[in-house]
C-alpha cells in the first residue's frame, strides 16, 4: 500500500492537558479523515485531519497525516514544517514509530524545499514590515524563509512610506533573491491646467447620464405602481379587476403581493431621485471645472493617506 495508508493507520495521540471533550472530539475526527482517506476522499479527509489538529493540536498522527496532505498538494515547505513538528512531539512522548516516519519523510522532502531571500534597501526605516503571502516576517527570516513552490506575493511597508508589493514564482529546491528598492515618501502629483477641461467633460458626462438614470429609474417606478391598480389608474374606484390593489373611496387597498410591489416601486422612485440629484451636482461640478476650472489639482499619496488639493483660479 502507499505511505499515505500507512500513516493514516498510526494512532492520535493526545497529551494531557487537552481537555477531555476535545479529545473526544478530536478523535472523531481523525477517525472520520482516516475513512475518507480510505474511500479515495483525499480532500475532504485532509479537511477532516485539519478540525481534528484544531481540537488537539498535539496529536501525532494527525499532525503527520496533515505532512501528507502539504506534501501530496505540492506544498513541500508546509509538509516539512508538519513533519517537523511531528517528528518533535513523537521525540517527547517516546513513540519512536512516529518519530521514524517523520525523520524519513523529511529526509526526502527538505532538498525539496525552496528558499526565499529578501534583501531590504539600506537605511530601511526600522518599522519595515515585510509581508510574505500574509505571512509577517521577523527580521531573522529575512535571510532564509522557506517557502512553498509557486508564485509567492511579497509586500513591504513602512510608516509615511508608499508600500511595495512583487510576485515572484519559485520553484523546488531553488534559493531565490528578491532585492526591495528603497520605499518612497509622500508624493505630489500635480493635475495642470491642460487637463481640466478634459476631466470636466468627464463629469459633466457623467453627471448627465446620472441624471438619465434617476429619470428612468422615476418613469419605471411610477410605472409599477400603476400597474398595481386596476387601468393603471390608482384614482380609479374598482375593486373587481383582478388587480392586488385598488382604490374604495379615498382609501387604496392591497393585498400582501401588491402591498410589496408599491413598496418597490417607492424604492426605485426614491432612488431615481437621488440619482438624479448626485448626477445635476456632478455636472455643476463638471462645468465649473470646465469653464470657471481651477489652476491646479494636487494629489497627495503616502502610505497610509490620500488628499486631494484644488487651486482655484478667480
Amino acid at each position: 500500500m502507499r505511505w499515505g495508508i500507512a500513516l493514516v493507520a498510526l494512532c492520535s495521540i493526545a497529551s494531557a492537558d487537552v481537555r477531555e471533550d476535545d479529545k473526544l472530539e478530536a478523535d472523531k475526527l481523525f477517525q472520520e479523515g482516516r475513512r475518507l482517506l480510505e474511500d479515495g476522499k483525499r480532500t475532504e479527509a485532509c479537511a477532516k485531519f485539519d478540525l481534528s489538529f484544531r481540537r488537539d493540536p498535539r496529536a501525532v498522527g494527525t499532525i503527520l497525516n496533515l505532512g501528507l496532505c502539504a506534501e501530496e498538494a505540492g506544498q513541500v515547505a508546509t509538509a516539512v514544517r508538519y513533519y517537523g513538528e511531528a517528528r518533535a512531539r513523537a521525540h517527547d512522548q517516546s513513540l519512536t514509530e512516529h518519530e521514524a516516519a517523520a525523520d524519513g519523510k523529511l529526509a526526502l522532502l527538505a532538498p525539496r524545499v525552496p528558499h526565499l531571500e529578501i534583501v531590504l534597501p539600506p537605511g530601511a526605516p526600522q518599522d519595515t514590515r515585510v509581508i510574505v503571502d500574509q505571512l509577517v516576517l521577523a527580521p531573522d527570516q529575512l535571510a532564509n524563509l522557506p517557502v512553498d513552490p509557486g508564485e509567492r506575493t511579497i509586500e513591504v511597508s513602512a510608516h509615511d512610506r508608499l508600500p511595495y508589493e512583487t510576485k515572484i514564482t519559485v520553484t523546488e529546491g531553488a534559493h531565490a533573491r528578491v532585492n526591495v528598492p528603497p520605499l518612497h515618501g509622500a508624493r505630489t502629483v500635480e493635475v495642470r491646467p491642460s487637463a481640466k477641461r478634459m476631466w470636466g467633460k468627464i463629469l459633466v458626462g457623467s453627471g448627465v447620464g446620472l441624471v438619465g438614470v434617476g429619470i428612468g429609474l422615476g418613469v419605471y417606478g411610477r410605472s409599477l405602481y400603476d400597474a398595481q391598480f386596476p387601468g393603471g389608474d390608482p384614482s380609479t374606484p374598482d375593486s373587481s379587476d383582478a388587480h392586488h390593489c385598488f382604490t374604495i373611496g379615498t382609501t387604496r387597498h392591497c393585498d400582501p403581493a401588491g402591498a410589496s410591489k408599491l413598496h418597490t416601486a417607492r424604492r426605485v422612485s426614491a432612488t431615481g431621485t437621488a440619482a438624479g440629484i448626485a448626477g445635476a451636482a456632478v455636472a455643476i461640478a463638471g462645468a465649473y471645472l470646465w469653464w470657471r476650472s481651477p489652476a491646479t489639482v494636487s494629489v497627495d499619496v503616502t502610505a497610509d493617506h490620500a488628499a486631494v488639493a484644488v487651486t482655484a483660479s478667480w
